[in-house]
């Protein structure tokens, strides 16, 4: 064996981390008392996984720790690692190089290392166990050791001398093996007894057995037929799913088409309205014109009434006038005056009679644009309510289509559901199917294992037989 390194950290009087390079050769650690020496030996012990605290000069696990001094404080673990040359193979481990680290908290708790990788304390044994590396081995004598050896009664000399041999260990296998096959044997007669127990019920359990194969074949039946039985109605819900989504599909169409158009047919009767509200204006201007023109032609009535019985009077006065002209002396020339007086007289009825054919005139006219008017006012209120019927009409259908449109998708959710469910029964019953299959082979096995009863679990040694695990 060849000690490469050793670290201590907080083990003892070690508060900083100190590293021991070890050699070739034989390596001495010398020092004045209290400088630490012995330290160093209960380290390696330590590490080597001693348990009694007496041997590494402790009364406890804590007294291992550092516990401070006047300049610095106590620490909360204790850490060794011992460092060993691997690469001649004398210990069972695929390493050149094993690190062994042990590690000791105050709260009691305590970890072994291997490599870097935590193990077991007893892994730790076993290992050096199998190479020959024990605390109580020849290859670790502490102070005083090579007195008590040679002070030692002749059967403590022998166990020594045992282990240094490597017997310990192949004593050790051999006490697992006596123990295991003494369980082996009680196995084996707990298994005899229970033999005899179940032989008179074989034949009953025959008849279990014919029962349950019975049971398996017609459960076998049952899985088929309801297997064909949920395929059937699965197919018969995905046909339905898929006629509902194209009813479905068709109706969203339509219902489309008809929004569209009676977005079309509200556009026309924004339109028509707005022509409407137009005609309206037009009317209402035709009506004050309808109302002007019907005073102005009431003026002109009058005026016409007057200018004819201005015109009744001149005509009057004019045959006066030339009735008194013809009753004059011939010879007496007409006076000037009264000639230029009829002239003046007949201008004056002329140019009344034309006013009162263009008022007249323009009276005609504005009756005729009044009816026209009213008449495009009553076209346009006969489009409108026509409109107004359409629109009617396919808010109607549009309604129909909605109405239409949820039954197909309450009928399609349904349809959905429907196919949902089924597929999940189907899966369930072909999740089932081999449970029902192991249900029927334990059905025969029931009363077997209740004459068998609790079996407890045994390990076994080599090929022999185990014991049946308790349930």
């Amino acid at each position: 064996m060849y000690l490469r390194r050793l670290e201590v950290h907080g083990f003892k009087a070690f508060a900083d981390r100190q590293r021991f390079e070890f050699g070739t050769g034989m390596s001495v650690i010398v020092g004045p008392n209290g400088s630490g020496k012995s330290n160093v030996a209960d380290a390696i012990r330590w590490a080597l996984g001693e348990q009694s605290a007496r041997q590494i000069r402790a009364r406890k696990t804590e007294d291992v720790i550092f516990s401070g001094s006047e300049k610095r404080r106590q620490m909360g673990m204790a850490e060794v690692t011992l460092t060993l040359d691997n690469s001649e193979g004398w210990m069972p481990i695929d390493y050149n190089e094993v690190s062994v680290t042990r590690r000791a908290h105050r709260s009691g708790d305590s970890e072994y290392l291997i490599n870097g990788q935590q193990v077991r304390l007893s892994d730790v044994l076993d290992l050096f166990r199998r190479a020959q590396v024990g605390q109580n081995s020849y290859a670790h004598m502490s102070q005083g050791l090579v007195d008590e050896v040679l002070a030692l009664r002749p059967g403590e000399r022998r166990e020594l001398i045992e282990e240094a041999a490597d017997l310990r260990r192949h004593r050790h296998q051999l006490t697992l093996s006596e123990r295991r096959l003494t369980e082996t044997r009680d196995n084996l007669g707990h298994v005899r007894m229970l033999i005899r127990e179940v032989e008179p019920r074989l034949r009953q359990l025959e008849r279990q057995s014919r029962k349950a194969e019975r049971y398996q074949e017609f459960a076998s039946e049952l899985s088929d037929a309801l297997q064909v039985f949920f395929e059937h109605e699965l197919r018969e819900a995905t046909e339905k799913h898929t006629a509902g989504q194209a009813a479905h599909d068709q109706r969203s169409r339509a219902f489309g088409e008809a929004r569209a158009t009676m977005s079309q047919l509200e556009r026309r009767l924004e339109g028509l309205s707005t022509a409407l509200e137009e005609h309206r204006a037009a009317l209402e201007q035709a009506q004050t014109g309808e109302r002007t023109l019907a005073e102005e032609g009431l003026r002109l009535e009058q005026a016409v009434a007057l200018a004819e019985q201005r015109l009744q009077l001149i005509g009057e006065r004019r045959t006066e006038l030339e009735a008194a002209i013809a009753a004059a002396p011939p010879g007496v020339d007409e006076p000037e005056d009264d000639q230029t007086l009829i002239a003046n007289l007949a201008a004056s009825v002329e140019q009344a009679r034309s006013a009162l054919a263009r008022e007249r005139e323009a009276l005609n006219a504005a009756d005729e644009t009044t009816r026209s008017t009213l008449r495009e006012l009553s076209e346009a209120e006969a489009r409108r309510a026509r409109l107004e019927a359409e629109r009617e009409d396919a808010e109607r259908r549009i309604a129909e289509q909605s109405r239409e449109r949820a039954r197909r998708e309450q009928e399609r959710e349904t349809a959905t559901g429907r196919y949902e469910t089924l597929s999940e029964e189907l899966r369930s019953y072909r999740r089932r199917s081999p449970e029902r299959r192991q249900a029927a082979l334990l059905l025969g096995l029931r009363a077997f294992e209740g004459g068998l009863g609790r079996v407890t679990a045994a390990t076994c040694l080599g090929g022999a037989l185990c014991q049946p695990e308790r349930r």
